[in-house]
Order: C-alpha cells, then sequence, then structure tokens
C-alpha cells in the first residue's frame, strides 16, 4: 500500500516537472531576467534529449512523408522532367534557329555585287537520282524575276548557275559539274582563262583553256598560289564573283596552256540559303554563232578576230 503511495507521488512529481518544463519553454519572458535564466537552463537540460528524439524519429518522419505523400513526389518528379525536356528542346530550338540565321546572312552578305539586284532563296530539295547530283531545287522561279543562265551565289562566292526556271521554283546547276563552264580571272596577273570543276575531286576546280604558259621560266611571271580566281568579267556571270583560291600551277597536255588547279571556296554540298543575281549575260556575247565557245562559258575577246570569227 505504502509503496503505491510512493509510486503515485513520483508520477504526479514527474507531471508537475514537465508541465512546469513546459510553461518556461513556451512562456514569453523576454525581459524577465532570472525567468530567462532558469528557461535557458531548462534548454540546456533537455537538449540532449531532443537532440535524441529527432535522431531516432527522423527516419520514421522519412518513411511516413514517404509513404503518405508519394503521390505529390511523383508528380513533382514529372513536372521537373517535363520542364527539364522542354529546357532542353528550347535550346536544342535556339541553336537551330542560330545556325538558319548564320546560314542566311551567309547567303546575303554579297559586298562584291555592288549594285546589283538579287533574290534570296531557300534551297527546298537537292540532288535526285544519279542523273542530277549536281542540281538543287531552289523557292523562287520567274516571278521572282529569275531567268536561265543567272549566277547563283552566297557570301563565299559562286554556287552555280540557274539551269532551269518555273513560275515559282528553279534548278541549279552546281559549281561542282564538271559540264559547266566559267570564265574566270587570276587576280595576281589579271590572266582571264575558262575554267571548270574536276570530276571526281570535290571541291576543285581546274582553269585549263585560255592561258598559255609563260615563255621564260621565271617564276615571277606565274599567279600565285594561294591567290584568288574570280569571275571575269567577260564572262557570262557578273565580273569579281569569288571562285577560290589557287592550289597548284603547271603546264597543260599540250606543254603550251598553263594548267591552274583551284580550290572552290563554297562548299555546294552543303546548301540551305542561296542568292540570284538578277542579272543575266549580254546579248551580244559570242559574237559569233560560229566561234566555238562552251556553253555558259568565257565570252570571246572582241578585239580577237580569231576568236569571233572575223577575217584578217
Amino acid at each position: 500500500m505504502a509503496q503505491a503511495q510512493r509510486t503515485g507521488r513520483s508520477r504526479h512529481r514527474l507531471i508537475l516537472l514537465a508541465l512546469t518544463a513546459i510553461t518556461l519553454l513556451t512562456v514569453d519572458l523576454n525581459g524577465f531576467g532570472p525567468a530567462e535564466s532558469v528557461q535557458r537552463g531548462v534548454r540546456d537540460v533537455l537538449n540532449p534529449i531532443t537532440s535524441l528524439a529527432t535522431t531516432v524519429l527522423s527516419p520514421i518522419g522519412d518513411a511516413w512523408n514517404s509513404v503518405f505523400n508519394y503521390g505529390d513526389l511523383e508528380a513533382e518528379n514529372e513536372a521537373l522532367r517535363a520542364e527539364i525536356e522542354a529546357l532542353k528542346g528550347s535550346a536544342i530550338r535556339g541553336e537551330a534557329d542560330t545556325e538558319t540565321l548564320r546560314r542566311l546572312l551567309a547567303a546575303t552578305d554579297l559586298p562584291y555585287v555592288g549594285d546589283l539586284d538579287t533574290v534570296t532563296a531557300q534551297v527546298v530539295r537537292g540532288s535526285v537520282g544519279n542523273f542530277d547530283d549536281h542540281v538543287v531545287t531552289i523557292d523562287k522561279g520567274s516571278r521572282h524575276g529569275l531567268e536561265v543562265d543567272m549566277a547563283v551565289v552566297t557570301a563565299a562566292g559562286m554556287v552555280g548557275r540557274v539551269s532551269q526556271v518555273d513560275n515559282s521554283t528553279a534548278q541549279v546547276q552546281l559549281l561542282s559539274d564538271d559540264d559547266l563552264f566559267v570564265g574566270v580571272r587570276l587576280v595576281s596577273t589579271d590572266q582571264v582563262g575558262l575554267g571548270h570543276a574536276i570530276a571526281g575531286q570535290e571541291g576543285m576546280f581546274v582553269i585549263d583553256q585560255g592561258m598559255n604558259y609563260p615563255d621564260s621560266d621565271d617564276p615571277t611571271l606565274l599567279p600565285e598560289v594561294g591567290s584568288a580566281v574570280v569571275t571575269a568579267g567577260v564572262s557570262s556571270y557578273p565580273a569579281d564573283i569569288p571562285i577560290g583560291v589557287i592550289t597548284e600551277i603547271g603546264r597543260a597536255v599540250d606543254e603550251v596552256t598553263m594548267r591552274v588547279e583551284v580550290e572552290l571556296a563554297n562548299d555546294v554540298d552543303d546548301l540551305q540559303f542561296v542568292s540570284v543575281v538578277l542579272q543575266v549575260a549580254p546579248e551580244e556575247f559570242p559574237l559569233d554563232p560560229t566561234v566555238t565557245v562552251p556553253t555558259d562559258g568565257l565570252a570571246p575577246d572582241a578585239d580577237d578576230p580569231d576568236a569571233t570569227g572575223e577575217d584578217g
């Protein structure tokens, strides 16, 4: 009986102490010095207990949240994944837009055309089949002012010529076609000749007509390797359109004619936008139909009777 009474009194004391501690911890005692000291003492005494309780109960709380808030977490993860995918897509679209803008600027920045009018076009179809490896289709045609034999260019230089025109589209014969002859001028010597792509050598062009090899072995009479080659003023295309740079100089098979190899400035296999120069060759070229000049090539020298077919 006495033991039970002592146990009851101890329980009452413990409850009373707990209530006193809770009261001291929760009551605002700001400015009441002695009570604040007691409050700090209670916190110090209880700190190890609360830390231990936090450590022990934390996994239980995490597990509780994981079980009962799983749906919310899953939804948040889905939302985050969707947001990340959207950001990735946006970054790719931004990169593509930047590349498209770069290509468009490359097709329209044409300082060498001067005051000539141009039309910007997009390549809508590449080569199809085995018979038009060097032909692309652009989205501009006769209603935009295009005509056959107009020069097609980018900022790097000549791409080819308009070979066929419909109302709203046109075909372009690329400079990579070795059947496309172009009258060109060597900037370093001002010599004029006729050239075309080298079959089977991507990006290479050769000038093998119209320029004699110097009689003297003086190397200063030869054009400079690395110097520029542009369209000639007497060609079927506007003058000074960049063609490429000289990579090699030698004698042709006849040992009389100079053979000049040129690396093309344009990569015609990777075109997205181009510009068409709205100018066609003067009708007086060639002056005489008996003169043999390859299609789209160098127009004859009007002062050369042999070239024009005139006597004497």
